[in-house]
């Protein structure tokens, strides 16, 4: 895809386009409706250029240096910078899912990790005993 120069198109029909842009995605119901709105209307090197913001958004708040993340995923300073705005800025609603993500994806590593194992406790090993986990905080 050819990119775009954003000075050539009016600022009002760039907003509209956004907004219809933002209007479909929104109404999105599923993951599934997600993902198969995106696969076609994404390259690959595009839907990868999305993800690498993403991984970079999780090694920001890992506390990682740019340099740390320039050497791994191979991308520059600005494009740190970028996602360091957007993470950081005024909305603390975008850092909040990136942790939560990663919550989940640790918590979804850890139970394949488990699969065929012993448990990390007795209390792990029986549903009836996870609710009893759960009540005690443990």
């Amino acid at each position: 895809m050819a990119k775009v120069q954003t000075r050539q198109i009016e600022k009002s029909e760039r907003y509209e386009m956004i907004g219809d842009f933002y209007d479909i995605v929104t109404n999105l119901r599923t993951k599934k409706e997600v993902i198969g709105f995106f696969m076609g209307l994404l390259t690959s090197s595009e839907a990868l250029m999305f993800a690498r913001r993403i991984q970079i958004a999780t090694m920001l708040l890992d506390n990682q240096s740019y340099e740390d993340i320039q050497r791994k995923l191979k991308v520059g300073a600005t494009t740190i910078n970028g996602v360091n705005k957007w993470l950081f800025g005024e909305n603390e609603e975008f850092k909040n899912k990136i942790y939560e993500h990663e919550k989940k994806k640790n918590k979804r590593e850890k139970q394949i990790r488990n699969r065929g194992r012993y448990y990390d406790s007795l209390l792990d090993k029986y549903p009836q005993h996870r609710i009893l986990k759960d009540l005690l905080g443990l």
